[in-house]
């Protein structure tokens, strides 16, 4: 990480550590607050490949979706970049980082429940990968509840190249610091709409206030998260969808 990159992360976990407006709630408020937006999303789990007796059915999540303020005119996160002089109110972050915190869990999912701010926001990237190379934009209202669906992630590998494997990542860990270090996919993600094999709403939450989410792709912003680059869709899922290959699902109309 460079010191550009250094510092501006360093600034938006300084700011995150102070923002009280943006929270991942593990339950249903009583009541909506009218001023603040609210957004659903869920998360399947991953079946866990090792079969050992006593292992996991499905991996922990780990990571998930990283959202942020965008300003649509200026095309970039909001305070940030080319974006810094319209800076948020003071001690406001434009980032929401992904808490592990679900609302409802049934397995294999989770549901994640968040309060924000009403503004438009931008899906900025997945664990460290940043979408800045172009992502979706959605807009919150206040007083509302927007269903981003389920959504999925996968490593973009490139044409020819996967995981490690087993083998290798036992040499490796015999040899250490000597180990050939393992390539590293960006992470690409997809989102569909609810159906009715998915978790259902959260008892408490007024049907009339939820609406499907309204993406609208082409954001493009700066990497402050300091990992990878992609596009949410994935350049390399893209490259193979001519081989026969299936991209991710396109934004919800």
């Amino acid at each position: 990480m460079n010191r550009t990159t250094a510092a501006v992360a360093a600034m938006i976990g300084a700011s995150l550590a102070g923002e009280a407006s943006a929270e991942a709630l593990k339950k249903v408020p009583p009541a909506l607050n009218p001023g603040k937006a609210y957004v659903l999303v869920e998360y399947p789990l991953q079946r866990n490949p090792i079969k050992f007796p006593g292992s996991r059915t499905y991996i922990p999540l780990m990571d998930g979706l990283v959202l942020a303020r965008y300003d649509t005119e200026l095309r970039d996160v909001r305070g940030l970049g080319k974006a810094k002089a319209r800076a948020l109110p003071k001690g406001a972050s434009p980032v929401e980082p992904f808490r592990n915190r679900p609302v409802a869990a049934v397995p294999p999912s989770r549901m994640m429940l968040l309060e924000l701010e009403p503004d438009t926001w931008v899906v900025q990237g997945w664990g460290t990968t940043s979408f800045s190379l172009g992502s979706y934009t959605f807009t919150l209202e206040p007083g509302t509840v927007t269903d981003l669906g389920v959504v999925s992630s996968a490593a973009d590998w490139a044409q020819g190249e996967g995981p490690a494997k087993a083998g290798d990542v036992i040499a490796a860990a015999f040899l250490g610091p000597f180990a050939k270090r393992p390539k590293v996919a960006p992470a690409r993600v997809s989102f569909r709409p609810r159906t009715t094999q998915d978790m259902p709403i959260p008892a408490g939450i007024p049907s009339d206030r939820v609406k499907p989410v309204q993406f609208t792709p082409g954001a493009e912003f700066g990497n402050y998260l300091g990992g990878l680059v992609n596009r949410i869709e994935g350049v390399n899922a893209r490259l193979k969808a001519g081989t026969g290959e299936t991209p991710s699902a396109p934004p919800q109309k």
